[in-house]
């Protein structure tokens, strides 16, 4: 993993400036926060790959954070390492239990420190070399599918059942050059071309579940 990105969530001024220096004589870029409400914004807008929180914090603790973040993360949740003054065997269970990746007892070492945070990026380095490359065609297709009218919408849905033109015709009620019709509107739209691109498209988009998810966030459907 290239240069990731780390972030301190640490009430503790001196505390949070200390281990932010240590992580960025090491190469690593740092960002910091001293809430737990700041850390959970600076996730949003930064993506750390690695994220370093005290569990006692002001307003929100750690565990609060830790649970938000992995709701509004869900796609490629950051490492995290909890930092805790507590060494009872309750406070760490609880923190794994959660999904924590790894807990750091007050005070620790500078080796502590930088062993979990490298071990940290070797998991996430072979996590992602595991992970599937995205479909260049499905990426580039997002968007445009907005631009799909209802009845488009549900004909590109059949189409990737598999359905051909007679058989979208009889389900849908409508004559086949209404269904070739919309076929080309389609491809047009979203900027396909070829005898089975369109086919090609739907199925892919169909096997890598990605559907669903898209339809839920289209605008709302015309009502004309």
């Amino acid at each position: 993993m290239n240069n990731p990105l780390i972030l301190i969530i640490e009430d503790e001024e001196a505390l949070r400036e200390n281990i932010a220096e240590i992580i960025s004589h090491y190469g690593f870029h740092v960002i910091s926060a001293p809430s737990g409400e700041d850390g959970v914004n600076l996730t949003l807008q930064h993506a750390p790959d690695i994220i370093i929180c005290d569990v006692m914090l002001p307003g929100i603790d750690g565990f609060d954070v830790f649970s938000q973040i992995k709701q509004l993360s869900k796609s490629q949740s950051p490492a995290f390492i909890f930092l805790t003054a507590k060494s009872t065997r309750s406070d760490t269970r609880t923190g794994m239990d959660m999904g924590a990746d790894d807990y750091l007892t007050k005070p620790f070492t500078k080796e502590e420190l930088l062993n979990s945070i490298n071990a940290r990026i070797d998991k996430l380095t072979q996590i992602r070399k595991q992970q599937p490359e995205k479909d260049e065609l499905i990426e580039a297709a997002l968007e445009k599918l907005s631009s799909l009218t209802k009845a488009e919408r549900r004909i590109l849905d059949k189409i990737a059942e598999g359905l051909t033109t007679p058989q979208i015709a009889n389900i849908l009620f409508v004559s086949k050059k209404t269904i070739e019709n919309h076929r080309v509107n389609i491809s047009r739209k979203l900027d396909l071309s070829g005898p089975n691109s369109l086919i090609n498209f739907a199925l892919r988009l169909r096997a890598q579940k990605l559907n669903a998810r898209f339809m839920d966030n289209l605008p709302p459907m015309p009502t004309h």
